[in-house]
Parts: structure tokens; C-alpha cells; sequence
């Protein structure tokens, strides 16, 4: 039988080859989050695909994707621009996002196999290893913002649900832009380590309880860091 449900389309197209455009979504996409097109920024199609070696269509496709998730603008006859940072949008979305993730953290200690949470211990090693590199705008903090994403990533897939996933990757590629614009200021990053961990074990224990509440916690306290520095 052939299989049609929506969850199945969806496992197929992120277990196949990717095309052009979703290469190009995905580099795009880094390349906002990680302020390299800055907010408000013109987006030059035909520099971009030079610089990625793809054509202007895959190039147009992934605009029009990343214009659905909101992290571009297109303006007929006019070009595409870079979504500026609007706190009142990135504070609807924390609204959305500590749900989702508390969600996503109690699945993930009902659901998660051996192999995920082996996968949370390495990252957790990363995470815990010591830096000798603390200057606040450098490799070794922007190390801590992929970890953290990562970490998110893991509890995601943990709960068995891709279109939970989907939604916070969403959700997460705006959160990443402020963290790369601010997270320099922000004071609690040992915190969030140890609350990572904290979550992790919670996973462990199968108490989706704790691993909610930690996450929730988790969440709320960057937004609350964010709003105080901004």
C-alpha cells in the first residue's frame, strides 16, 4: 500500500536529495540568521547566486520560501529585503515558542530512543567543556549559540513529531537572528548550560514534568535577558 499521509510526505522529503533551492534556502537562511545579510538589508539575487554558485531560480524559489517564514519581504517591482528585527513580532513568537518547546521537552522524555539521548550526552560534552576563548564576540561564543541550537534540534527530533519540529525550526531561525545580534550582552549563558543539562537528565528520567518546566524556565529567561538588554 502506497503510503499518502501527510507525516510520510514529510519524512520523504527531508530523507531525499536536496534540490538546488532547498541548498539554497538553507545557505540563505544561515546567512540571515547569522547577520551576514543584515536586517533591512537589499538582497542582490544575482550577487547571491554567483556567491553560491546557483542559478536565479532556485535562487527566487527559496526568497519565496523564506517570505513565507517571514525572514524576508518581497516587494513587487521594487526587490527583496532582509525582515528587519521587530521586537513586538519576536516577543508574539516567544509567546509561541516557550509553549512549544515545553511541549516538545516533555515528548522528548516520553519518546526519545537510546541513540537520541546518547546524542544529547555528546552535546552536552561539548557544552560543558571548558573555553579558554571568553571574549564576548568570539568563535567560542557563537560555538555556544550553535550548541544551544543543536540542543533545541536533538529535543525536537526526540519528540517524534515533525510537524512540532518543523514549527520551532521556524520559530528558532528568528530567535537566532537576536541572539546574534545581542547575546553578547546577555549574562546567563553558564546558566543555560547547566539548565541544558539539567533538562537532558530530566529526559533520562522519563519525567516529561521536569523536562517541560526546565525547558519553560530555560526559554522565559533569555526573553527576559533579551528585553532587558535591547
Amino acid at each position: 500500500m502506497v503510503q499518502t499521509s501527510m507525516l510520510t510526505a514529510s519524512t520523504r522529503r527531508r530523507n531525499s536529495t536536496e534540490s538546488l533551492s532547498a541548498i539554497a534556502y538553507r545557505r540563505i537562511r544561515d546567512k540571515i540568521v547569522r547577520l551576514e545579510l543584515p536586517p533591512a538589508s537589499v538582497i542582490d539575487e544575482s550577487g547571491l547566486a554567483q556567491e553560491l554558485e546557483i542559478g536565479l531560480t532556485p535562487i527566487r524559489q527559496a526568497l519565496r520560501r523564506l517570505a513565507l517564514e517571514n525572514l524576508v519581504v518581497i516587494l513587487p517591482r521594487r526587490g527583496t529585503l532582509v525582515a528587519d528585527l521587530n521586537m513586538s513580532d519576536l516577543q508574539k513568537i516567544f509567546e509561541i515558542r516557550v509553549e512549544l518547546e515545553a511541549l516538545a521537552a516533555r515528548l522528548a522524555a516520553e519518546r526519545a530512543t537510546p541513540e537520541q539521548i546518547q546524542a544529547m550526552e555528546e552535546l552536552m560534552a561539548q557544552m560543558e567543556a571548558p573555553e579558554p576563548e571568553k571574549a564576548p564576540e568570539s568563535p567560542a561564543h557563537h560555538r555556544l549559540i550553535e550548541l544551544d541550537h543543536r540542543a533545541h534540534e536533538l529535543l525536537a527530533e526526540a519528540a517524534h513529531n515533525e510537524f512540532l519540529a518543523a514549527t520551532l525550526s521556524q520559530l528558532y531561525s528568528h530567535v537566532l537572528r537576536l541572539w546574534y545580534v545581542s547575546l553578547h550582552k546577555v549574562s546567563r549563558l553558564e546558566e543555560a548550560i547547566r539548565e541544558h543539562r539539567t533538562i537532558v537528565d530530566a529526559v533520562k528520567a522519563r519525567d516529561g514534568e521536569q523536562a517541560a518546566a526546565i525547558m519553560r524556565q530555560h526559554v522565559q529567561g533569555f526573553q527576559q535577558d533579551f528585553a532587558n538588554v535591547l
